[in-house]
């Protein structure tokens, strides 16, 4: 006599059909996010938000440290002579709407990473200066830049940051300060930063000549984009007047209250922003080549200073977004403005590998900042290490 079991076909075959079911939707599951986000790939260290690009996003590298790179220079070398690589909008990673974000890393990892010119955009409010990028608050205060870089400049006396400070609109809120006003409260009046301001911006007579690494060493020169008073009458502004704003000679034009004035003789500036749309980088690039051919060649255009600083920005937006002018295309078939740059600096002769100036990214990669990084090796007399250490 049969014995049973008590098992039937039925109801032995229904856990392995679950467990096929099972497989199978996580399957379509993660083929679908792989869809939206190829960068899902394990290995996908040059991606981000579904964008693939040689030359970008992976600053985070721990096989490399650029902390000190300044260190192995000489004090004599003079700032119009570096190669230095800096990132645009610098305080937008934390916001995720992909027409505000330009990095995605933070500013102490780019700082680690070899960054020393930072583009920091206030807005007045409420008698503070808050971080923006156009109408899109950050989560960040210039209190916090500016404690960030102390610390850094602490920890690495050797380095020094160009910062550019841009009055990013009007004034929102309840104010009764001006934003220099209200800048320097920050540097000579509130508690949490006077002290470091006074230790680490670099506050001579004057601006000019443009000083030496040597001078710069462990400080911070502005790069001043916002509007001063033309007298230095105003109390507020009274209380912590800077060193150059003293009576005797009119500055250079150029010098401006707290540092160098934007876009002013002192600079030769690259800044074609405004694009159309990907078919049309191409523009973008030969604005960028030919600043980076004329910074190489220590041309300087009409009107300009011969000891200017030069500046390039492979930054562009309006009819693209910020990652693709970066990155390129999604699907490969245009090369953003870091793989364009990248390849072009790798790929010139060493007879034609002159100074860069100030390269100014977004969504910034590690061989990209070491491409830049690397036409100061003439500078260092045989002491220059690729790991910037």
């Amino acid at each position: 006599m049969a014995v049973r079991t008590g098992i039937s076909k039925r109801s032995y075959y229904f856990p392995v059909f679950s467990l096929f079911t099972t497989v199978v939707l996580i399957f379509v599951l993660f083929s679908s996010l792989l869809s939206l986000d190829p960068c899902l790939f394990p290995g996908k260290s040059h991606c981000y938000r579904g964008y693939h690009s040689e030359y970008s996003f992976d600053i985070d590298r721990v096989d490399v440290d650029h902390s000190s790179w300044m260190q192995s220079l000489p004090d004599e070398t003079n700032l119009t002579s570096l190669s230095i690589p800096g990132t645009h909008d610098t305080l937008t990673f934390d916001i995720w709407d992909e027409t505000y974000q330009c990095q995605n890393h933070n500013l102490a990892a780019q700082l680690r990473a070899g960054m020393r010119y930072l583009d920091v955009r206030g807005r007045l409010t409420n008698n503070s200066i808050l971080i923006y990028h156009a109408d899109r608050y950050t989560g960040y205060t210039l209190a916090d830049v500016l404690l960030a870089v102390f610390g850094f400049l602490d920890e690495h006396p050797s380095e020094t940051i160009v910062m550019r400070l841009k009055e990013e609109g009007r004034p929102y809120g309840q104010n009764d300060r001006t934003f220099e006003e209200a800048f320097a409260y920050y540097l000579h009046n509130a508690t949490a930063t006077a002290s470091g301001a006074q230790d680490h911006f670099y506050m001579p007579e004057s601006f000019f000549p443009l000083p030496t690494l040597g001078a710069l060493r462990g400080k911070i020169l502005l790069l001043q984009n916002f509007p001063t008073a033309t007298s230095s009458s105003s109390s507020s502004v009274e209380q912590g007047k800077p060193r150059n704003s003293t009576s005797g000679p009119e500055p250079r034009p150029g010098s401006g209250r707290y540092g160098l004035v934007w876009d002013s003789d002192a600079m030769v500036l690259e800044d074609l922003w405004i694009i159309p749309s990907l078919q049309h980088l191409d523009l973008k690039w030969d604005a960028v080549e030919a600043a980076l051919v004329r910074a190489a060649n220590g041309s300087t255009p009409a009107g300009k200073a011969d000891d200017a600083l030069y500046l390039s920005h492979l930054s562009a937006s309006v009819g693209v977004l910020p990652i693709e002018a970066a990155a390129g295309s999604r699907d490969g078939s245009v090369v953003g403005m870091n793989g364009r740059t990248g390849r072009w600096l790798v790929e010139q002769a060493p007879s034609h590998r002159g100074r860069t100036g100030i390269v100014i990214m977004d969504f910034p990669g590690q061989d990209l900042v070491g491409a830049v990084l690397e036409r100061n090796a003439v500078l260092a007399d045989g002491a220059w290490s690729k790991r910037g250490l």
